[in-house]
């Protein structure tokens, strides 16, 4: 077996790790941090030795001045991995979940719609001039809004997942491997009709299986590079601040449709017990669980919630009685 990728007194072991998750395409994913082990192993890890109590502490130590997330994401696969060489190697010591530390996650930015109506009007503002591009944004970020797909799900759609007569999309592999239909609405299948009648007029291709959303050069449009243009979008806009603070994001987008859907849903005296199900399945969620983290509160839902506490439950006001001498 070839070890060329890996150098420490693990490396067969971390090689071979890795070529069971890229069978099940995940080892891609995690090579970058495979090789960081590996380098923390070439340093503090003799042959023979096993993965041991003090050496995890001090690789625990050495992850200290990253962030949270990638502090979490990292442990995880030394956690799988550690759990797969105790298979070979009894002394092997695993990494238990309470050694992880916690994220730490933002608060999402709930978009108001004349914030979602900015942001397309600036994107449809965008260069080159006479080019499709603008058109490929600004439709991107409104069906964001308007379907609550992830980025991703959005950008790895092809011709053949659209069926505007139906007017539904397919999601195929989304997050997990799990595919769903989506509906659309009659509003989002128009616009993305216009969409594409406008893409097909600039000459990009047709097949079933050319990508909905294409950059400049007619290949499917790029996570990062989305992520880019829309982030500059919102500093022009002063939704966000300078390149390294915190600020919204793309994938607020779906928190957003959530909450506006939850918050329809109560305004309409609707029992969300039975609509949250309803949702998780078009989030592409396993489980009503899953959906939690994209209900927050927003004043607009705390103010219905009030609405509707007063009118059901709100004691009446007793009317004042009026004696023999008043008017």
């Amino acid at each position: 077996m070839a070890t060329c990728i890996f150098r420490s007194a693990l490396a067969p072991r971390l090689h071979a790790f890795w070529e069971a998750r890229r069978s099940a395409r995940r080892g891609d994913a995690m090579l970058k941090t495979l090789r960081s082990i590996d380098r923390f192993f070439i340093t503090e890890l003799k042959p023979g030795q096993p993965i041991s109590r003090e050496l995890l502490a001090r690789w625990i130590e050495s992850t200290a001045h990253r962030s949270a997330g990638t502090r979490i994401n990292r442990f995880g696969i030394m956690r799988q991995f550690c759990l797969y060489m105790s298979y070979f190697e009894p002394r092997t010591r695993l990494l238990h979940r309470h050694c992880l530390p916690r994220r730490n996650r933002p608060a999402p930015h709930i978009y108001t719609p004349q914030e979602v109506r900015r942001i397309m009007v600036a994107a449809r503002t965008l260069g080159p001039r006479g080019s499709l591009r603008p058109r490929v944004i600004s439709t991107v970020i409104g069906f964001l809004y308007a379907t609550g797909l992830r980025i991703g799900e959005a950008l790895n759609l092809t011709l053949a997942d659209v069926d505007l007569r139906r007017r539904v999309i397919e999601v195929r592999r989304g997050k997990f491997g799990k595919s769903r239909y989506v509906p659309l609405s009659v509003s989002t299948a128009a616009e993305i009709g216009a969409y594409l009648r406008q893409r097909r007029r600039a000459g990009f291709s047709t097949t079933p299986d050319a990508p909905v959303f294409v950059n400049v050069i007619g290949n499917r449009h790029g996570h990062p590079g989305f992520v880019t243009v829309y982030l500059d979008i919102l500093r022009g806009l002063d939704l966000r601040g300078p390149t390294g603070q915190r600020g919204p994001r793309v994938h607020d987008l779906r928190h957003t449709f959530a909450v506006h859907r939850l918050l329809r849903w109560y305004r309409q005296g609707v029992n969300l017990g039975t609509k949250l199900p309803l949702l998780s399945t078009y989030l592409g969620h396993s489980t009503v669980t899953g959906t939690e983290v994209y209900l927050h509160a927003t004043a607009q839902l705390l103010e219905s919630a009030g609405r509707r506490f007063h009118s059901h439950f709100a004691v009446p006001p007793v009317a004042k009685r009026t004696t023999h001498g008043e008017a």
